[in-house]
């Protein structure tokens, strides 16, 4: 494969080429080449097909050319990894080739092993840093950068770095993030955070607040250009984020009337949002003037008022709504809420708790259209977990008519739907043992459903082949292909963040399964 018997890929997209060859090795007599196999690559054609005669010193070359558009294509074809050498399927998968003769058979392999890619996607992904902390209080590495699932409640470690770093801000020029490190002694360093949590350093900061300033918020204009704010005399720096040096220094308030923990640009008008510790308001900051204007009336937090509260991240989404991170009424130290803004009113809506957060800051990717582009389109999807927990996606779903499985059959009804996204392919619910054919109806209705939420639910397309009535049939061996192919589909866009805007904050697999009705096929 390219060359190589090993190949680790870790830019996209790109193309592995294999190559296979099938020698004949007798010293006196022909042989017949009766197979030749590849499990992983069913869309290469083999090229003379067998069976087919290969003389004495003879061989047979084989070609494909198969594209990889994604990390997750990447790892989607792990899925269908059945060699045990290879368990992990987020690391490495081995592509086996096998062939058959008259008399005999071999096969060899290839290992590919799927790398992340440095920049990130910009999409509805919540990226939320942290640091550790000193015996004095003072932030200290390592920093961890992770992904925040509102639906789940849960931070995921994508990686971490020696310095400690905060205002962090999303980059959607060039796919990095940005952020300053700084431990409140030493000069402070703007650096670049890549998707894996690595951080390089662009250049010392320049500024005029002092080494020991606390850097809080951080955000990235539509020009690419980065904005810091520190919290102990109030400088706000603008930086080009290719060189890192600084382009403009003003001084936002003082430190009794202005304090942010973070901000975050919106999208529609490029001003500065963030919530105003000092006087519990959300609050407005013009990134060219340099001046803040509070919302009129204080904050209320599901419908009370703000008290001594501060929102550590802020994040807006490219549709322009806003979000926050932060402490509550009830513990005004432990930040751990994720949080909707009126941006009308200024109030907040708790949508989940999460964990507790230490010099924590956050990002997303605001914009989602560079100057002159078209927008950029994600291609989300999700296994049949996600439907079989969430009544609502489901529900969406259901909503544009019924699912045809093709001729294993239609759904209608949300109890319908719930019984074939959990249904046990192994074991029926009366205990009986399915066959390998029930099994492998049972999977591929499961996954033809699941790719024909995908498609209602977030717009990514489900495969074609030839229509997926006639594509799905009883058959063993067009039922085993057409799985494969929608388990790869629906496991190409995971790493893709659900739209904020889904407000799919709740997943309740427990009450699904309570409510399938098993099918029959």
């Amino acid at each position: 494969m390219n060359g190589v018997k090993q190949v680790s890929v870790s830019t996209y997209p790109t193309t592995l080429n294999f190559t296979f060859s099938a020698t004949n090795i007798h010293p006196t007599l022909e042989s017949i080449l009766l197979t030749a196999v590849d499990p992983l690559l069913t869309q290469c054609t083999l090229t003379p097909a067998p069976p087919l005669t290969v003389q004495v010193g003879g061989s047979v070359t084989y070609q494909c050319a198969f594209p990889l558009a994604s990390y997750e294509a990447c790892l989607a074809l792990g899925v269908l990894d059945t060699n045990p050498s290879t368990p992990n399927e987020d690391v490495t998968f081995t592509n086996v080739f096998g062939i058959t003769w008259d008399s005999g058979s071999a096969q060899d392999g290839v290992n590919v092993r799927c790398g992340q890619e440095r920049i990130l996607s910009c999409d509805d992904t919540i990226y939320v840093s942290t640091a550790s902390s000193s015996s004095g209080g003072l932030p200290v590495g390592p920093s961890r950068l992770y992904v925040f699932d509102p639906a789940t409640s849960t931070l995921a470690l994508q990686g971490e770095a020696s310095v400690p770093y905060n205002a962090l801000a999303f980059n959607h020029v060039d796919g990095f993030l940005y952020a300053i490190a700084s431990d409140s002694v030493t000069p402070p360093t703007f650096i670049r955070v890549d998707a894996n949590g690595s951080a390089t350093a662009v250049a010392p900061l320049v500024s005029g607040a002092a080494n020991t300033a606390a850097w809080a918020a951080g955000a990235v204009l539509e020009d690419g250009t980065f904005l810091g704010f520190e919290i102990t005399s109030n400088h706000l720096v603008r930086v080009n984020t290719s060189t890192g040096a600084t382009l403009t220094d003003v001084v936002v308030g003082t430190p009794q009337t202005f304090r942010v923990a973070d901000f975050a640009v919106n999208p529609v008008n490029g001003l500065l949002y963030g919530f105003n510790s000092a006087t519990q308001r959300v609050t407005v900051v013009n990134p060219v003037l340099g001046t803040f204007t509070d919302f009129l009336l204080p904050t209320l937090i599901n419908g009370n008022p703000s008290v001594g509260n501060s929102m550590v991240s802020a994040f807006f989404t490219t549709a322009g709504d806003l979000y926050f991170y932060g402490t509550t009424n009830r513990d005004n130290v432990l930040a751990n809420t994720f949080y909707s803004a009126n941006l009308v009113t200024g109030a907040l809506t708790t949508i989940t708790t999460g964990p507790a957060t230490q010099f924590a800051d956050g990002a997303t990717c605001a914009f989602n259209v560079d100057p002159g582009e078209p927008p950029r389109v994600n291609k989300v999807t999700r296994d049949h977990g996600f439907f079989g927990a969430s009544e609502d996606a489901l529900a969406e779903c259901l909503a544009q008519g019924p699912i045809s499985l093709g001729q294993l059959g239609k759904v209608t009804t949300m109890e319908g739907a719930l019984g074939v996204l959990w249904a046990n392919p192994g074991i029926a619910q009366d205990g009986a043992i399915r066959s390998e054919l029930e099994s492998l109806k049972a999977r591929a209705a499961r996954e033809l459903l699941t790719a024909t939420c995908n498609e209602r639910y977030f717009g990514t397309p489900a495969p074609q082949m030839a229509g997926l009535e006639a594509w799905v049939t009883p058959h063993p061996m067009v039922l085993q292909k057409a799985l494969g192919e929608l388990e790869k589909h629906n496991r190409s866009g995971v790493r893709r963040a659900v739209p904020l805007s889904k407000k799919a904050w709740k997943l309740d697999p427990l009450k699904g399964q309570e409510r399938a009705v098993e099918p029959r096929y």
